[in-house]
């Protein structure tokens, strides 16, 4: 394959070509430090193949269902780019260990499970990598959809470095990295200097004339230490006797001894695990929407009770069920002991159309 350096240098500066390299290396470097701690191994990279592209032309090469990641670049200057991550479905599911029966399901579990990889990983990567940037750069992703890219290809215009590798731990994933020039770009400007080595001091040099300047100087200032002498004087008074100094206290001797700690005790094997039983624990805010509307400034200021605000849903319509701020189904509201509640009739998932719900019985 191509190097991905020699690639970079048909698009932009071998400098910044260089910059990108040194960036990407130290990007796989906390990415897989991260992947470690959640999968309890690190993986390994081997890079497929590396090209300059336009959008219009790798459209073809994603027909197959895949899940694609909006990877969102912003910086402290109003600088903004993205670039794209592809994962294979099925491929997706296995590393991730997110396999069902129904493909609806697995679809499903897998963009919950890859979204939560991910996060850790762009985490590590803002902590380890992007914070040397010059100009605050950030990382962020966008929600992860189903089978986009294709259209998403089709809106772009920009020449993009076309990078394909595959990770392989209990499992291989083929993955492939869309990334526009102008995301290449800024990240070579942002990070041109933060691996920069420091510059080591120079050594002056002495030249023949300063140390013969040295040397007069040495002898000019033994001249003057050497004290002056003068006529002795006959003493008005005998001196009286100098006391002999006391002898040095005898300073106990000091010993020193190898430091004991007690040993830990054997920790044992590690037990991790893995898909969709990491997020088991996890706990998220769900929040039943009943209908939205708008009201002006002088509307709110003339609530009062008694007062009807009017929805945008139509009575009996499905309510929205919505975790952590995202659209996942819509159901009926229903009474359960004396408390609300609401039952599931439709599940929305992302990357399809969704359709009308069936009445209930």
């Amino acid at each position: 394959m191509a190097d991905p350096v020699d690639v970079l240098a048909q698009l932009l500066s071998p400098q910044q070509a260089a910059t990108l390299d040194a960036v990407g290396r130290r990007a796989w470097e906390a990415a897989s430090r991260a992947l470690q701690v959640i999968q309890g191994q690190a993986p390994a990279v081997a890079l497929g193949e590396a090209r300059l592209v336009m959008p219009d032309e790798i459209q073809g090469e994603f027909g197959d269902p895949h899940l694609a990641v909006p990877v969102e670049l912003s910086t402290d200057n109003d600088q903004a780019a993205t670039a794209y991550l592809v994962l294979p479905t099925a491929p997706a599911a296995a590393y991730l260990q997110t396999e069902a029966d129904n493909p609806e399901d697995q679809e499903q579990q897998t963009l919950v499970v890859a979204s939560t990889f991910l996060g850790q990983v762009i985490q590590a990567l803002n902590q380890d990598v992007f914070a040397r940037s010059s100009n605050g750069l950030i990382l962020s992703f966008d929600d992860v959809t189903a089978n986009t890219m294709p259209a998403t290809l089709g809106g772009l215009d920009d020449a993009c470095l076309y990078l394909t590798a595959s990770l392989s731990a209990a499992q291989a994933l083929p993955i492939a990295l869309v990334l526009p020039g102008t995301f290449l770009d800024i990240v070579a400007g942002s990070m041109a200097t933060a691996f920069a080595e420091p510059a080591a001091a120079e050594t002056p040099l002495i030249t023949q004339e300063d140390l013969e300047a040295a040397e007069l100087l040495d002898v000019e200032l033994q001249r003057i230490e050497e004290p002056m002498a003068f006529p002795q004087q006959p003493d008005p008074q005998p001196a009286a006797p100098r006391r002999a100094a006391p002898p040095p206290k005898e300073q106990p001797p000091v010993t020193a001894q190898r430091a004991r700690f007690t040993p830990l005790p054997d920790p044992g094997p590690a037990e991790h695990t893995a898909g969709i039983e990491l997020l088991a624990g996890l706990e998220m805010n769900v929040t039943v929407e009943l209908g939205r509307t708008r009201l002006t400034v002088a509307e709110v200021l003339s609530l009062g009770p008694g007062s009807v605000i009017e929805l945008d849903r139509i009575a009996g319509e499905p309510v929205d069920i919505l975790v952590n701020d995202r659209l996942v189904a819509r159901g009926e509201v229903v009474v359960v002991d004396e408390n609300f509640g609401v039952r599931v009739v439709e599940v929305v998932r992302r990357g399809h159309e969704i359709e009308e719900p069936e009445p209930v019985a």
